[in-house]
């Protein structure tokens, strides 16, 4: 299950919020994850049978939002003497329940349904356990259908049972504990198709009713939650990959696009079972887009569903695609799918693996350049939620509901593990690790002690250390580094010191780490034991090192202090063969200044070889503050050809609230080649604060593009901007009948400039139960922003009903937030604004200094002469 289903959700990685994910501004440590009152831990239920297939007969009323079926659950007694079970539904009116076509009492309790099988079974006993029932679900199961605002949207039902909804629409054992067989009946009004697991039985046409009826059956055992049925009127474009087929179900009018989005499928399925070393293990690898799903895909086997905003056109494909969403799904087809989490404590083996596994693919279709950079973002994404939001183990049980552990602990840092195994262990050993744990345990579930002893079994490593670390504790290690060099011994010192605060979350680390050093002759890689807070290393080199490197190629999750020679970083910038050396060397630059360091970093905006440079080297300009660093700026934009490096140039001119910034901003604004980079302008356009800018964003706000990027730059611009006059604007566009996707960025504006305004509170107030989930999440942060007491009540009203898990928690923590601010919203105003009138300070400041370096010596002021002195008498020298 991937979370982020809009491309713009992830824009800051690449645009705005540059910063490196081993740099030292990230060493804070956020609040604790356990909410009082609220989490606690959660166990997997007993298994009082076991569940061996699952029979859905099921029919769907479009109008009526309806379904109504028969669940039949071929059960085992566990133990002997089994007389009653519990099975979980919500919301689902039951008619009967039967045992061998004998009716069974039964009453429905909260969440469960309770039955009297009637006599007591033996252990090993089989039999089927029939549920007749009806309902009309709030979860699991979703109609979508044309309304007054919404004429246009299709006709659809899909499910998502992940983590633990389909008891929604239908009676199970909703836990992932164990694995079953299955199979779908459904019967829908033609001309729908319907998909669901494994393979189609047959098709069944009813011309006097004008339904059809789909059998599918997924024959090999997997667990409750990944059960799927879809229905819709879909075009269905057939592949293969290899032997196994594939199948991509698209609206009507949409087959052109195919293989634009999912073309490099086969690819993936190909690398992936190699790399694994299991072959692709379902019927058929089905891709099905929904309109307004919750997530941005679910990988259910053998029939991935992903969100409609997964179809990009020509013009967003110029620097967008999806194969890190396509990707990530298909990897859960071994990793979730064929091995599943045997609780949800454990679902980082799920999504820790599909998001390094993503990685991976980038890494063999687009080069190591690529991989490193999203590691790179992988690792700021942790650091974000990791300072800012809370920290925690990637593996615990306490929680409100599974969802609450969804986050990027789970994902980005469980992906980050993984890649610091593959470090620890090297390639070889790495994928024969891998290798053996999926044979070892394809068709089961997993905990992580599992992976632990297939790493043992598999290598003779013993790795219970690494995973107290990294998986059972919280946090990272910070580094401190100090470097040295002695001339007489042609020896260079590396001292290495630990400063995050150790206690019973965050671990002293202990990890390997490679030195390396560069001279004439070549390249020297050293690796050290980190273990101890504090190590000084002793290096003996053939003459002083041009560079000085602590982990190149970043495979350790880590924040670094470390301050070369300015020489040093300047060599290391244009040298570095690893991308995340040159960035970390423009991170650097960008701290000590220089027109030595403009010049350098504008070189590495117009030349370097790979985007992601281009645009770091740009975002350090642009936190450098001076005339002459926009300058180079300016000069560079119509040099860069990359559209993902235009991105990060334009983003860095918004650093600077200069006339100049905006005019060189404005025709981005109005119109790029690229979506994207026309959506990044128009946010940076916002931060200059130029009395231009309104009306080139009300001009972007009036324009279509893929996903609603620019009209969601257009929003971020005008908060940015801070002009009231926006309100009434970005109002509009919160409104049911604009697009979904705008609403959520238009209402994040507003709770930006809506400080102390009651008309944006209390509308705000009524969009927190808005009936698109989006928006719900999008009105909360923007009310977390307005912190506002007023707006608590809405909010603890809405976390009592929604029944979306990040609603809850997300209505929690602005509670939290606006209890916490309430008392300081004033002195924070007074602070953002000595902030802004410090960093103008801080520019002219180097403005100056820059047009000092820039002038020649012989233009330099000379120091004012002083009056030659007398020599004093013998007499007074002696006194």
């Amino acid at each position: 299950m991937l979370l982020r289903p809009f491309p713009w959700d992830d824009l800051p990685a690449l645009c705005d919020s540059f910063r490196c994910g081993h740099s030292a501004e990230w060493a804070a440590r956020g609040k604790p994850f356990a909410m009082p009152g609220v989490d606690k831990p959660h166990y997997p239920p007993d298994r009082l049978c076991d569940v061996r297939h699952i029979k859905l007969e099921v029919a769907l009323d479009f109008k009526r939002k309806r379904i109504t079926g028969v669940a039949s659950h071929t059960l085992a007694a566990v133990n002997d003497g089994l007389a009653a079970l519990d099975l979980d539904s919500i919301d689902l009116d039951i008619k009967a329940v039967r045992l061998g076509g004998k009716p069974l009492a039964f009453d429905v309790r909260q969440d469960k349904l309770h039955v009297e099988l009637g006599r007591p079974c033996k252990a090993g006993e089989e039999f089927v356990l029939a549920v007749q029932y009806e309902g009309s679900p709030r979860r699991g199961l979703y109609f979508n259908a044309p309304d007054k605002h919404y004429p246009r949207r299709p006709l659809q039902a899909w499910t998502q049972g992940e983590d633990m909804d389909s008891r929604f629409w239908y009676p199970c054992f909703d836990f992932p504990n164990q694995k079953a067989t299955s199979e779908v009946i459904a019967t829908v009004p033609e001309p729908f198709v319907v998909l669901s697991n494994g393979h189609l039985v047959k098709t069944t046409k009813n011309a006097r009713g004008k339904t059809r009826t789909y059998h599918w059956l997924q024959d090999k055992p997997h667990a409750n939650y990944l059960i799927t049925l879809v229905a819709g009127d879909y075009a269905q474009v057939k592949g293969k990959a290899g032997s196994v087929p594939l199948d991509y179900y698209v609206p009507k009018g949409s087959e052109k696009d195919v293989e634009r989005v999912f073309g490099r499928t086969p690819e993936m399925v190909r690398f992936f079972a190699s790399k694994i070393g299991v072959p692709y293990a379902w019927d058929k690898y089905a891709q099905v887009v929904v309109a307004d799903f919750i997530f941005g895909g679910m990988e259910n086997t053998s029939a991935t569903t992903l969100t409609d905003t997964a179809l990009f056109d020509k013009r967003a494909g110029l620097d967008y695609d999806v194969d890190g969403l396509i990707a990530h799904e298909l990897a859960h087809q071994w990793w979730g799918d064929l091995l599943t989490c045997h609780s949800w404590s454990h679902a980082w083996l799920n999504e820790g693996f599909a998001t390094y596994f993503d990685a991976l693919f980038k890494e063999h279709h687009r080069g190591v350049d690529e991989f490193r950079y999203q590691m790179l973002g992988n690792a700021r994404g942790y650091m974000m939620e990791d300072a800012g939001r809370y920290r925690r183990p990637i593996v615990t049980n306490v929680y409100a509901e599974p969802i609450d552990i969804f986050d990027r602990h789970l994902y980005e840092k469980g992906s980050l593990v993984l890649h610091m195994l593959r470090f620890v262990l090297g390639d070889d050993l790495f994928w024969k690790a891998l290798g053996h744990y999926g044979r070892a345990f394809r068709g089961k579930t997993v905990v992580t002690k599992d992976l632990e002893r297939s790493i043992e079994q598999a290598t003779g490593r013993d790795l219970s250390w690494f995973f107290d670390e990294w998986v059972y504790k919280g946090g990272h290690p910070n580094f401190k580094l100090a470097y040295a060099w002695d001339d007489a011994t042609k020896t260079a010192s590396l001292s290495v010191s630990q400063t995050q605060e150790v206690d019973s979350l965050t671990s002293l680390f202990r990890m390997p780490v490679d030195v390396a050093f560069t001279t004439s002759q070549g390249e020297r890689v050293t690796r050290v034991q980190i273990e101890q807070k504090e190590h000084t290393f002793s290096f003996p080199l053939p003459e002083k090192p041009l560079m000085v490197r602590f982990d190149p190629g970043n495979w350790v999750l880590k924040t670094v202090d470390f301050s070369p020679p300015k020489e040093m970083l300047l060599h290391q910038l244009k040298n570095d063969g690893d991308v995340t050396g040159r960035i970390a060397a423009a991170q650097a630059l960008a701290k000590l200044g220089g027109q030595d360091v403009i010049t350098a970093l504008k070189e590495a905006v117009v030349k370097d070889g790979f985007w992601g440079v281009q645009a770091e080297a740009a975002r350090a300009l642009g936190q450098m503050k001076s005339d002459a660093a926009m300058q180079a700026l300016i000069e560079a934009l119509p040099k860069v050809a990359p559209p993902k490096a235009r991105r990060g140039v334009v983003g860095a001119l918004g650093e600077y609230k200069d006339e100049a910034a905006a005019s060189a901003l404005l025709p981005f604004a109005g119109r790029d080649k690229s979506y994207f980079v026309e959506a990044e302008a128009a946010r940076a356009l916002g931060r200059t604060r130029d009395k231009r800018a309104y009306e080139a964003l009300e001009k972007a706000m009036s324009r279509d593009s893929y996903a609603e990027v620019v009209r969601a730059g257009a929003c971020d611009g005008l908060a940015e901007l801070r002009d009231e006059k926006a309100i009434p604007l970005l109002t509009e566009w919160t409104r049911q009948g604009k697009p979904q996707q705008a609403r959520g960025p238009a209402i994040m504006a507003l709770g930006k400039l809506g400080e102390g305004k009651r008309e944006v509170l209390e509308h705000l107030t009524e969009l927190v139960n808005d009936h698109w989930l989006r928006v719900r999440l999008s009105t909360i942060e923007a009310l977390a922003v307005l912190k506002d007491v007023k707006a608590i009540p809405a909010l603890d009203a809405q976390v009592a009903r929604d029944l979306d898990g990040r609603v809850k928690r997300a209505g929690r923590e602005a509670m939290a937030r606006i209890r916490e601010g309430k008392d300081r919203t004033d002195d924070v105003k007074k602070l953002r604004d000595d902030f802004d009138k410090l960093m103008e300070d801080n520019k002219k400041l180097r403005d100056r200094l820059d047009k000092l370096e820039a002038k020649p010596a012989a233009e330099m002021p000379k120091p004012a002469e002083q009056p030659a002195r007398k020599p004093k008498k013998a007499t007074e020298q002696k006194s």
